[in-house]
């Protein structure tokens, strides 16, 4: 078990100092193996203490669809059909939740709660990004709905693992609000560096918290 765990951590810290040194080739191989190897933390986790999973698949597919978009990201051009895989990946990760119920009560609440966070947040970074925002604003709204859809989930009383779920979609708009901001912006490459960082610093700890929420209410 303890092999699992530490391969993620391992792979997690090469590629922050791949960033930080520039490292181009290792920062590129270990960035798409972070969502697998969490991934595969998470399943051997929950199979060693027992823990059903039924949203396994959904979960499975999205972090193939998150590790392609890891992949196109690397490519200047290619952010279009990175942010249609990452967008799909919301939605699959949107469906892992919705599976286990929803409330239309909660749901409302946290459209409000997203509606605030777009405006403070995107709509910023957005106006930078016209007159070529369509997809910029696309990629924002399927993080909004991710994290909509969490917050109307059923977590049957579970009321750690909605917290933990929450925080890791709050993690997920900062960090795909950095991801626009890193496409629009003129940056030196220090800048570049340092948004780098930190996109993929709250990008795993997005998922990290999101995988841990499920565990928590599989285990309830």
């Amino acid at each position: 078990m303890a092999i699992y765990v530490a391969l993620p951590i391992l792979i997690i810290a090469l590629h922050l100092v791949a960033i930080k040194k520039g490292w181009r080739v290792v920062k590129s191989v270990s960035k798409v193996l972070i969502m697998p190897y969490l991934f595969l933390a998470f399943s051997a986790f929950t199979g060693s203490k027992g823990i059903y999973v039924p949203c396994s698949g959904f979960l499975a597919a999205t972090v193939v669809l998150y590790t392609i978009g890891d992949l196109l990201l690397e490519f200047d051009n290619a952010f279009l059909y990175g942010g249609i895989s990452f967008s799909i990946g919301h939605v699959l990760y949107s469906a892992a939740f919705l599976s286990f119920g929803y409330s239309m009560g909660w749901g409302l609440i946290f459209i409000g709660l997203w509606m605030f966070i777009y405006i403070f947040l995107f709509e910023p970074v957005l106006v930078k990004a016209r007159p070529n925002s369509t997809k910029y604003i696309l990629y924002a709204t399927f993080v909004a709905m991710l994290g909509i859809s969490v917050g109307a989930a059923d977590f049957n009383g579970a009321w750690l693992a909605k917290v933990v779920a929450v925080a890791g979609t709050l993690c997920f708009a900062f960090s795909d609000a950095l991801v626009i901001i890193r496409q629009t912006s003129d940056q030196s490459e220090e800048e570049r560096v340092d948004d780098d960082l930190l996109i993929m610093a709250t990008y795993v700890g997005a998922n990290i918290l999101l995988f841990s929420s499920i565990a928590l209410l599989c285990a309830f």
